[in-house]
């Protein structure tokens, strides 16, 4: 089903990079730009004669230590570029959940509710209730809203029609962050395939890269979150396997019964096995500890973050050191990558207080000129002279605490992403390319859009019976026959419920 008009992602892209949130994403700092901004407080640069004033209330994640004052300048810029008067109730992230399903079970809801996952059983059943407007239909007639990735609105899509607008992330942004300068003492390349990789791990591993004399780097930094998180979905998709799942002949099957999925196990059993990597990855809390202290020299990593926060450490303790990054390694299928949902919550309008049309409208129109260059700017960067300063045709933050203060928490309210900015500098640029090029052959997962009750209510612990039994086979505690039994205990405790579940809703999507 179509909501809108389909286009590239990089149609809606205008210049900002997303806050660093639960919802807001990993981007860990704003990017550079060229677009105009406003450049006083109150002057957003708009010409449109004034309107009627919109009041919207709203609920939505707080990720500052408090909230907003009532005379913020960043809210008085939005409010008089889109004509509207916000009355926004700010919850902080720990206590969001409860917060939005005692919302939803109360009588007093707000114009626009937040919502972070949209398959969460509180909210598919106040879908099918009839509690929120569905506004497929109305989105054709917003010029940036309708050319919003239609795959991404797919996902987020619940028995086939449109209950929300989200909140853009890329497609896909993970890949491997490597110490360059390694690469370049030891005279090798950037790795291309997993051969090329295993190679670069064993001379990392064995060829004193820091040139100490010392026998003490090891190739590839993983941490807890390997198995369970996602990045070990970027190798099973190098090794050709689908996306969590997969649909054929009208079955829907789970990536790890696919025998790429076995072959991406033995690669990384074969990286334990020779120490190519940190054996006690299971409990290890961050990967990218290992590469700051100079320990490791590849780990993989959303590329999002190899010039933020995240290895600020490494040049601390060696300013001589140099990180790149690769987006793929071309496997037996060619170029793949796992796509993510795309998104990081959903703004969502319940009709008790969206009370007609006309209303549901003028609030898709507000989020539609959110999306304008000026309102991203805005809240990539403020006010000019207040928050930033331009500096040879670029934008720089003069105070942080003031930008994070004033500035940084109501990106919350943008529905555009703009990680494909290329304006800045050459890390923004290559990592712009990769983006670009990821969403080129991105594989979807297929039960993104679909709902299963059985895994809403077990899905934890069947997950937990696999990532156990995959850590368990890479450490040689399993042999195939032992995981075989693994993945039998997982469909006799509710996986082939999840299966069959899957299986109707996908069929039920594909009907006209």
């Amino acid at each position: 089903m179509n909501w809108g008009k389909k286009s590239r992602f990089t149609i809606l892209l205008t210049m900002m990079a997303a806050g660093a949130s639960v919802f807001a994403g990993c981007s860990d700092k704003p990017a550079a730009t060229s677009s105009p901004a406003p450049t006083s407080e109150g002057d957003t640069g708009t010409s449109e004669p004034a309107k009627d004033i919109l009041e919207i209330t709203m609920m939505n994640l707080l990720v500052n230590p408090e909230p907003p004052k009532a005379d913020n300048p960043t809210l008085k810029a939005i409010e008089e570029y889109t004509q509207t008067k916000l009355e926004v109730t700010w919850v902080p992230d720990a206590a969001y959940i409860d917060k939005m399903n005692a919302t939803l079970a109360s009588s007093s809801l707000p114009k626009v509710l937040m919502v972070g996952d949209t398959k969460a059983p509180s909210i598919i059943s106040s879908i099918r209730s009839g509690m929120f407007w569905e506004i497929g239909p109305y989105l054709k007639d917003y010029p940036n809203i309708s050319k919003m990735n239609q795959q991404v609105f797919n996902n987020i899509a619940l028995d086939g029609k449109l209950y929300g607008i989200y909140r853009a992330r890329p497609i896909a942004r993970n890949g491997l962050v490597f110490r360059q300068d390694w690469l370049d003492k030891l005279g090798l390349q950037q790795p291309k395939t997993a051969d090329d990789l295993y190679a670069v791990l064993q001379a990392f591993t064995k060829k004193d890269p820091d040139g100490n004399g010392k026998d003490d780097t090891f190739g590839m930094a993983l941490d807890k979150n390997f198995v369970i998180g996602g990045h070990m979905k970027n190798f099973q998709s190098w090794f050709g396997a689908p996306n969590g799942w997969e649909v054929k002949d009208g079955k829907v099957t789970p990536d790890f019964m696919t025998e790429a999925y076995m072959d991406t196990l033995n690669f990384v059993r074969k990286l334990f096995n020779e120490k190519l990597i940190n054996t006690d990855f299971p409990v290890a809390p961050a990967a990218q500890d290992f590469i700051n202290q100079g320990k490791a020299g590849l780990t993989p990593w959303c590329l999002c973050s190899i010039d933020g926060p995240a290895f600020a450490d490494l040049y601390k303790a060696n300013p001589d050191a140099k990180l790149d990054m690769v987006n793929k390694l071309t496997g037996p299928k060619g170029d793949r990558t796992p796509a993510d949902p795309g998104y990081l919550g959903v703004f969502m309008f319940p009709k008790s207080s969206v009370k007609t049309e006309n209303e549901l409208k003028r609030i898709l129109q507000f989020f539609d000129k959110m999306a304008d260059e000026k309102m991203n700017f805005l809240l990539d960067y403020g006010i000019e002279g207040k928050h930033y300063k331009t500096d040879n045709g670029k934008p720089v933050i003069i105070d942080k605490a003031l930008y994070d203060r004033e500035v940084n928490l109501y990106k919350q309210l943008k529905i555009a992403d703009s990680s494909l900015n290329a304006f800045g500098s050459e890390v923004d640029k290559k990592r712009a390319r990769f983006y670009e090029e990821n969403e080129r052959f991105a594989v979807p997962n297929p039960t993104y859009p679909l709902v299963s009750p059985t895994m809403a209510e077990k899905g934890n612990d069947l997950n937990k019976i696999v990532t156990d039994a995959a850590t368990k086979y890479i450490f040689g505690e399993l042999d195939e026959a032992a995981w075989n039994k693994a993945i039998e205990q997982w469909r006799k405790s509710g996986g082939d419920k999840v299966m069959e579940e899957y299986a109707a809703e996908y069929a039920k999507s594909q009907k006209p």
